[in-house]
């Protein structure tokens, strides 16, 4: 990252790393809330398996939506998601502390 985005060396470099640290952090939460949705839906059906018996005709569709759902996140797509919310995570990170680096000077 410290290629890509040097220390800053102007007011106007600095709002230009604030403009895309502003971008980046909302797609940042919009992925997190979409994996955090998948996970709090997983760990629900989880709780919702554990509570109704193997044989109720209910049981089967609440396996198959928590199977559909734990297929979802071995998907490709999910997995890109994943690693961009890593590597967007990364990033804010090394802005957010250029930002606070030229704030102290």
């Amino acid at each position: 990252w410290h290629s890509l985005y040097p220390p800053i060396a102007s007011d106007g470099a600095r709002q230009k790393y604030k403009q895309e640290f502003d971008t980046d952090l909302k797609r940042y939460k919009q992925l997190c809330a979409e994996m955090d949705g998948v996970n709090d839906r997983i760990n629900q059906l989880s709780k919702q398996l554990d509570s109704i018996s193997e044989d109720s005709p209910q049981y089967q569709d609440v396996a198959e939506e928590y199977n559909r759902l734990k297929d979802l996140k071995r998907s490709p797509d999910y997995q890109t998601k994943k690693l961009e919310t890593k590597t967007l995570r990364n990033k804010l990170f090394h802005i957010k502390r250029m930002v606070s680096d030229y704030d102290k000077v």
